[in-house]
């Protein structure tokens, strides 16, 4: 039985603790860290892939933690264990090969129509960020310890006709300024804002 990558695995359940001389001097060190790797890899957006159902939600409020949930008596969200967890919201560059990913969605028997891409802004996501960041290099996933605001997403990428419609008419009517796509086949097609399919 392999054994679990403890560093890997706290990452997930709590942000590393800092020392108060680093809080003072080096609040945000490790994004800091990270947007030389972004910078290196010329890495253009951090994903986050969710199902389908949680669009909206997310599009209202944001990515929450799990903690932080809070759900209307008929809302429901449905949590993929890849990337969310009590206490964090991993991110996965866009650069990489999504191995981990799809690995994981294979063995969770998720049907891809479910799944939705989530594009987010690295900076945009920085400018609004209060908390240090941390990255697991053996994965390329950035783990944020908040909620990652809805002005920081750039693009939501679909792979259903229905729910593609339903998301781009909600945008449209809250003048929210994010793309929304059709993906097929491996394709991206972005819907043009307003046209009626």
């Amino acid at each position: 039985m392999a054994k679990n990558n403890k560093g890997k695995d706290d990452l997930k359940d709590k942000q590393p603790k800092k020392g108060l001389l680093k809080k003072i001097f080096a609040s945000k060190a490790e994004q800091k860290k990270i947007f030389q790797i972004i910078k290196s890899k010329k890495v253009q957006y951090l994903y986050f892939y969710t199902d389908i159902n949680n669009v909206m939600l997310i599009l209202e409020n944001g990515i929450r933690l799990i903690k932080e949930q809070k759900l209307a008596k008929d809302e429901e969200y449905i949590v993929w264990t890849y990337l969310e967890f009590e206490n964090s919201i991993g991110l996965e560059f866009d650069t990489s090969t999504r191995v981990h990913f799809w690995k994981w969605a294979s063995e969770a028997k998720v049907d891809v129509e479910r799944i939705s891409v989530i594009g987010i802004n690295p900076e945009k996501l920085a400018h609004q960020s209060k908390k240090d960041w941390a990255f697991d290099q053996t994965t390329n996933i950035v783990y944020v310890y908040e909620t990652v605001p809805t002005p920081a997403i750039e693009f939501i990428m679909v792979k259903d006709k229905a729910n593609l419609k339903r998301i781009q008419t909600y945008v449209d009517a809250n003048d929210i300024d994010i793309d929304v796509f059709y993906g097929e086949t491996g394709n991206i097609n972005k819907s043009i804002k307003g046209e009626n399919k």
